[in-house]
């Protein structure tokens, strides 16, 4: 008889596989991957031949799906998978107390069963395995310690969060890259801008000569990809925000020190503009510069035609920018330290944008209650500022994403610290808190919402819906209004749903990501009515599982996901 050259590993209680994967996971088929056998120094295990011995890990691969039983997809339209290993039967060599594999009469090596249940969480690691007998004693030493070996495994996490998402995937390489923003598109795709300094992986064929370069990529309504285009520069693109407007035009906003992008740059940084038609193919390119450093923060379609940009040029701006990139105006608001970090337009071309001020004194908008306050400007269809609204307390608050609300004013979301003046009746719980805010067509609050638990969390991106808002961002904490979702790890990305007078159902909470930092940067809301989350992530288990770009857990890839709103009567 031969001797046993490999170890088998069985799937002798499916119970566990079974729990593991109906909750979030269709089964598919059965598969394996054999690991190496090694002792308690990692030294691999070898049997008389000098062969290594190895273990048959049985698994099945499964698909995705969301709470629904809504598969997942990916960006080619192919459901994503997993593996899912349940708990086994491992056959392990006797050995006698110098460690040396024990044959019977006859040759073959004498193995024991032993009991083995890979984790279902990380992403590798090492596990001791007793060594019995044949009646199932443990095989101790003269000293009266078992003997054991250990077993390398790689096992992911197959059960993807309990959230409705029936889309996702990541995008980058080893650089650094996330998504920064996404925009719906008029057929019912949608568009999404990464900012990349990757050279490698998937931007090994779109990365520029130094820096970072911005990527847009065009996916269908089924979610897959139908073009890509890089803004390649020597000096490198930073790219802050992305919007499409009613002809499919995508406008790309930010900064850049690049002489190569076909424009005389005035010193520094200049402010710019990229536009693309639906196709992917280049329209115009508007910079804005001066000798000082100048950037775009965001930028919004303004109905009718023409893009709507907030800025910074030593002081904080917003200004419009014609259908063909002509700059129409741009009109200062605040003073340097001050902020405008997010734009909207209304159907009559009025620009609203917000962000943080902090100045005082002569040219300030307001004297700030606190060490920073957050801020919303209106500006008229030309360019005059008709209002300002304060908001904030003895701490420190800002706005980040803004949006029009469905009374004919703007909803603002960021985050606080404050207790008191405009924060009394919203409170804080611990650190920052998340916060909406919305302003009616005259600058006055008409609704403010808190979200909080102990630790920090912001809402970073806001978009309209049909009944109300969605809104996205990240958390840190796992108590008081995060207690149904709790923490995977880090800081988790979330989304939720508030009504169009701003009462939140709190079943729409939906967490997303693995356990390490994830964060949403940008929501848009498709004509289906389901919305699309982008942001960036350190994590490659959980939601993550089967995605094509992974982190190495030090760098972060982009992630963006599309969810279906949660339906449920309000309570």
């Amino acid at each position: 008889m031969k001797r046993e050259k490999r170890l088998v590993l069985t799937a002798a209680a499916l119970a566990l596989c079974v729990l593991i994967g109906l909750s979030a996971c269709g089964k598919n088929r059965e598969t394996s991957g054999a690991v190496a056998l090694t002792d308690a120094n990692g030294v691999p295990l070898t049997d008389a031949d000098g062969n290594v011995l190895s273990a048959v890990l049985q698994g099945e691969v499964v698909e995705l799906t969301n709470i629904y039983g809504e598969k997942i997809y990916d960006e080619n339209g192919e459901v994503r998978t997993t593996v899912v290993y349940g708990a086994q039967q491992i056959a392990v060599p006797v050995t006698d107390e110098a460690g040396n594999p024990v044959y019977d009469e006859a040759g073959n090596l004498v193995t024991t069963l032993v009991d083995y249940t890979p984790t279902t969480y990380g992403t590798g690691g090492i596990t001791g395995v007793p060594i019995t007998d044949g009646a199932g004693h443990a095989v101790t030493r003269a000293d009266g310690t078992p003997l054991t070996y250990t077993a390398e495994y790689t096992v992911t996490p197959a059960v993807p969060g309990a959230n409705t998402a029936n889309w996702g995937t990541t995008f980058g390489g080893s650089g650094g890259d996330r998504f920064v923003a996404a925009a719906a598109m008029p057929d019912g795709g949608f568009a999404a801008l990464v900012e990349a300094n990757s050279k490698d992986g998937q931007l090994s064929a779109l990365a520029g000569g130094g820096g970072s370069t911005p990527v847009l990529l065009r996916y269908d309504k089924k979610g897959r990809v139908e073009w890509t285009q890089a803004i390649r520069s020597a000096a490198g693109v930073e790219a802050t925000g992305l919007a499409a407007d009613e002809d499919g035009n995508l406008a790309v906003c930010g900064q850049t020190r690049a002489t190569d992008l076909g424009f005389q740059n005035a010193g520094g940084a200049d402010a710019v503009v990229f536009c693309f038609n639906k196709k992917g193919e280049a329209l115009w390119t508007a910079p804005v510069g001066t000798s000082r450093a100048d950037g775009f923060t965001q930028i919004a379609a303004v109905p009718g035609g023409g893009f709507a940009v907030a800025g910074y040029s030593g002081a904080p701006f917003a200004a419009k920018l014609s259908a063909d990139g002509e700059l129409l105006w741009q009109t200062f608001a605040g003073k340097a330290g001050d902020s405008l970090t997010c734009v909207a337009a209304d159907e009559n071309g009025a620009v609203y944008a917000a962000g943080s001020f902090k100045s005082t004194g002569e040219g300030s908008l307001f004297t700030p209650y606190g060490r920073t306050d957050a801020g919303v400007v209106k500006f008229s269809a030309s360019g005059e500022r008709e209002w300002t609204a304060q908001y904030g307390g003895s701490k420190a608050e800002e706005f980040s994403a803004i949006t029009l609300s469905h009374e004919g004013g703007v909803v603002a979301v960021g985050r606080s610290a404050s207790v008191d003046e405009n924060l009394r009746r919203v409170g804080n719980h611990g650190g920052f808190d998340a916060l909406a805010v919305c302003f009616t067509p005259s600058g006055e609050v008409d609704w403010q919402r808190g979200v909080s638990g102990l630790l920090d969390e912001a809402f970073t991106g806001v978009a309209r819906t049909e009944t109300g808002y969605a809104l996205a961002g990240y958390t840190s904490s796992s108590d008081k209004d995060f207690r149904s979702v709790g923490n995977r790890g880090g800081t988790d990305a979330f989304t939720l749903e508030l009504t169009a007078d701003g009462r939140w159902v709190e079943t729409t909470l939906q967490a997303y990501g693995g356990t390490r930092d994830d964060r949403f940067f940008g929501v848009c809301v498709l004509k289906s009515g389901e919305m699309v989350l982008c942001g960036e992530t350190l994590s490659a288990d959980g939601d993550l599982v089967g995605s094509p770009a992974r982190s190495d857990g030090q760098r972060t890839v982009g992630m963006i996901a599309r969810f279906v709103p949660v339906t449920t009567e309000e309570n």
